[in-house]
């Protein structure tokens, strides 16, 4: 009993493993890789990811791409999507720190002078199966 009373008081933060659909447009290439990272708080955002995925861009049709995620998401969560040109598992910055490979964020905000907060890129997930759309861009 204390078992399923432990369960029930972590429900909140899970949503149900309904299938999260990630639409990812902006793909100019078929090189390399498209890489799907998932963030549950601020405090860990783009730092150490809960999630990640990856599809060769090879698998993009004019310019777009759709990721699946079937694994259970926290309820409210922070989506990044980059394309990996080089395929080398890193999204590749400059020497300021800005990335070399066109990136996109979950409600495709726009940062200044840095990448945008986990307040802005956070969405929330109802546990019905939904979709999301990022566009990737160079900045």
């Amino acid at each position: 009993m204390k078992i399923f009373s432990c369960l029930l008081v972590l429900l909140p933060w899970y949503a149900f493993a309904a299938p999260v659909h990630v639409d990812v447009q902006g793909i100019s290439s078929k090189k390399g890789q498209i890489v799907l990272r998932v963030w549950d708080s601020s405090e860990n955002y783009l730092k150490e990811p809960i999630f990640t995925q990856a599809l060769p861009a090879k698998s993009a049709s004019d310019g777009e791409l759709r990721l699946t995620i079937s694994e259970p998401l926290p309820a409210e969560c922070a989506i990044n999507v980059y394309h990996d040109i080089n395929a080398n598992g890193v999204l590749d910055t400059n020497w300021f720190g800005i990335p070399k490979e066109p990136t996109g964020m979950s409600n495709n905000p726009k940062g200044s002078f840095g990448p945008p907060s986990y307040q802005d890129a956070k969405i929330k997930l109802s546990g019905q199966e939904q979709v999301f759309r990022i566009k990737i861009e160079e900045i």
